[in-house]
């Protein structure tokens, strides 16, 4: 957990380190999407998974949902949107997102909240509906139907 993109220079000699043995190792980083990567971990990252939080999580949107920070993520063709879905309103906010950040449908992944199987499944059925009707992507959370809701899956 925690927003990787706040250890930047810790992190950038980390990547470069990878990448000097292993130059084709594609690296993503998933980002709240509040924070700019530094410079050098800038360039060592191939794609930016940008989950902010919507107003469900209980985090506030003046801190969660900066618009300068979304519009650059915005801009940058290595970004992904993933989004937790709790209920079907929470699309709404999805939707008014990526209107006024001009996200395409392609880069648009929703996932539906839970911590436990039968809920994921409960939730994917219409969300899985949703996504199809949007042109977006569907994503799970196959560690919680593998192992639980348990730290270190």
């Amino acid at each position: 957990g925690g927003e990787p993109l706040l250890q930047g220079p810790a992190l950038a000699r980390l990547l470069a380190l990878v990448k000097a043995e292993r130059p084709a190792m594609h690296i993503e980083v998933e980002t709240t999407g509040t924070v700019a990567a530094t410079p050098a971990l800038d360039a060592l990252i191939d794609q930016f998974n940008v989950s902010p939080k919507l107003a469900h999580s209980g985090h506030p949107a003046a801190l969660a949902l900066l618009p300068e920070r979304l519009a650059a993520y915005a801009a940058d063709p290595r970004a992904f949107f993933k989004f937790v879905i709790a209920q079907p309103g929470d699309v709404d906010e999805v939707l008014a997102l990526a209107e006024t950040h001009a996200l395409a449908p392609a880069r648009i992944f929703l996932m539906a909240e839970g911590r436990d199987s039968a809920t994921l499944r409960q939730r994917g059925a219409w969300l899985a509906d949703i996504c199809m009707a949007y042109g977006f992507a569907f994503t799970d959370r196959l560690h919680i139907h593998l192992s639980g809701d348990t730290r270190g899956t």
